[in-house]
């Protein structure tokens, strides 16, 4: 095994360019660093990730899970609108503006493989949106863009990978309808005028070949008049139709009914997924429950992201109570879980979750039970999260933007989750240099411990290894002297010392008296190649406690060579930069030689 190259090598520790992230920072929530507060790289200056306010933290949130989140809002700048992914300390994972605003990030299962998905397209379409459902593996490479079915644009709301390999999404289709909604004169109706309204579409699809196989439409069973949301003067234009039902979210179960959740009418219909029909329905005008908790079970409003709990006993919800300032009958939106009898067809509130700071969301917004327990709650239109103990104690307390900007929709997040992840990008690692440090980061690759950093003093030279350094948040800054380097590379290691990337050799605009063997064009030579990296994993974990061991192995008769190898090069050094020197050496010649 070939270990020279680690033998006298020390771990340095990472030099951390900031302070980031924020913990309980009032000028952060004041808005005193802006809307969204925000950072770049110096290896990456085209990503621009949020930095964090923590509030609340709690190393019960590190569950081997990274947060996934797709933030959007008047005051985000363009290039920040990203799918993005974060660890537990707030630090950039990965993230790729070129999508621009997107819905929904998650991970879902297809055909046993695990892929990152989200939704893409025109999120301005009657307040729903027209666009393409994405599938991204391991590598960030695109495998999957889904239609809604036959090649039709589906809404953002939902796309949901079914164990069978379908998929449920979300459409908003404008028909014309009897504007029985609008009211005039003390008189309800307009019987011989035809309107438009925007419907809500249930779909499943199979992802393989976009063809459709269950589709329900909420007018076939719902009057517009049922609606909790007024129409306003929404109605006499195809694009500007009646959004009276207004569904979110599709969950199916394992009797193969679907799960449905319609904003605008307060509740969750529950339908039959071979004819269509309605077995029941959970709050709203039409409720077909019992409410045994005074109320609180069936209260709900506006709500979000309706899904069974894991147990299939009863719901999960996130009930934003409100719309946009309307009255709400709690003191803050609220994550609940709804225990259903469906024998006795009663309801009751098992448990609630509100923001200690009591945030009011008048939209978006979800409720995620995370493997280990913890019920992670997502704000929607205002930029927080909180994750909670089963017991509903807070564990962490996030804001992703200032507080006092909540409620203007300067950031928004839509929906926040958490799911474990590898990701092994095909790219190389980032690399530049600045003010004396190497920064180093790779975009998407969760399997990095260490980074090594190889140099030479010419471009011709072989590389030796000069540093390595514990990875330390999305970019390390890594301590290099180029008076003594010019030329420098960076590997990427996993836990077990395993070489992962290779980035690009750069150059430290070095400033040695002398480089040798430089090339003439001043252009770099090409990279070097992968099996050129001398990393022994055995070596490097030995190389530590060697480090002040070393000299004592080598032999007597060696160490007095290397001594006389040393002294014979500091001479020549003095020789050949000193004018002094040089003068008395040639006259010594001169002297030996009788000339």
């Amino acid at each position: 095994m070939r270990a020279s190259a680690f033998f006298l090598l020390g771990l340095v520790s990472a030099v951390v360019a900031d302070n980031f992230p924020y913990f309980q920072s009032v000028e952060f929530d004041q808005g005193k660093f802006g809307p969204y507060p925000n950072r770049s790289y110096v290896a990456t200056p085209q990503l621009i990730a949020p930095t964090l306010n923590f509030l609340q933290s709690s190393p019960q949130c590190d569950n081997g899970t990274y947060t996934m989140v797709c933030l959007r809002g008047d005051r985000i700048p363009t290039t920040a609108k990203s799918p993005m992914i974060l660890d537990d300390k707030g630090q950039l994972v990965w993230m790729n503006a070129s999508y621009g605003e997107t819905f929904a990030l998650g991970v879902q299962k297809y055909n046993g493989s695990d892929y990152l998905t989200f939704w893409k397209g025109n999120p301005a379409v009657g307040g729903h949106g027209e666009g393409y459902y994405y599938m991204l593996d391991h590598e960030y490479k695109e495998r999957y863009r889904i239609s809604a079915g036959n090649g039709i644009p589906g809404d953002l709301h939902e796309f949901r990978i079914t164990p069978e390999g379908t998929a449920l999404v979300t459409l908003y289709p404008a028909k014309q309808a009897t504007m029985s909604w609008r009211v005039r004169g003390g008189k309800n109706g307009f019987p011989n005028r035809k309107g438009w309204i925007f419907d809500s579409t249930v779909r499943e699809i199979d992802i393989a070949t976009d063809k459709v196989i269950f589709e329900w439409n909420a007018s076939d069973h719902y009057e517009p008049t049922e609606s909790q949301m007024p129409a306003g003067m929404a109605g006499a234009r195809k694009n500007d139709g009646y959004d009276f039902f207004h569904i979110n979210s599709i969950d199916k179960d394992y009797r193969g009914n679907y799960l449905v959740s319609a904003r605008y009418m307060h509740g969750l219909t529950y339908i039959n997924g071979t004819d269509g029909s309605i077995i029941w329905i959970l709050g709203g005008k039409r409720n077909s429950f019992t409410d045994l908790s005074n109320g609180t079970a069936t209260s709900f409003a506006y709500q979000h992201d309706g899904r069974w709990n894991p147990e299939h006993t009863g719901v999960n919800i996130f009930d934003n109570g409100e719309h946009f300032g309307t009255p709400s009958a709690y003191e803050g939106s609220r994550a609940v879980e709804i225990l259903l009898d469906e024998e006795k067809m009663t309801a009751q509130l098992k448990r609630s979750f509100v923001n200690p700071r009591k945030i009011r969301s008048g939209s978006q917004g979800n409720m995620q039970v995370l493997p280990n327990g913890n019920v992670l709650v997502g704000y929607g239109l205002n930029a927080a999260w909180t994750e909670y103990a089963a017991d509903g104690n807070v564990l962490c307390d996030v804001h992703i933007g200032a507080e006092s900007d909540f409620n203007t929709i300067a950031v928004e997040t839509y929906r926040v989750n958490k799911f474990p992840w590898v990701g092994r990008p095909t790219t190389p690692p980032d690399i530049a240099f600045k003010d004396g440090h190497v920064y180093v980061s790779w975009n998407g690759a969760t399997e990095v411990k260490k980074w090594v950093l190889q140099a030479s003093k010419g471009a011709g030279r072989n590389l030796k290894v000069i540093q390595q350094a514990e990875k330390d948040g999305f970019e390390t800054a890594i301590p290099v002297n180029n008076t003594n380097w010019c030329f420098v590379k960076a590997v990427a290691l996993d836990s077990k010392s395993r070489k992962l990337g290779v980035s690009k050799l750069i150059e430290t605009g070095c400033v040695l008296d002398e480089v040798e063997e430089q090339p003439e064009d001043n252009e770099l030579p090409e990279e070097l190649p992968a099996e050129e990296v001398e990393i022994d994993n055995d070596v490097l974990d030995m190389s530590y406690w060697m480090n002040d061991r070393i000299l004592f192995s080598l032999s007597l008769w060696k160490t007095l060579e290397l001594l006389g190898i040393v002294g014979a090069s500091i001479g020549m050094w003095e020789l050949r930069h000193s004018r002094v020197l040089r003068k008395m050496y040639y006259v010594s010649v001169r002297k030996m030689w009788g000339t």
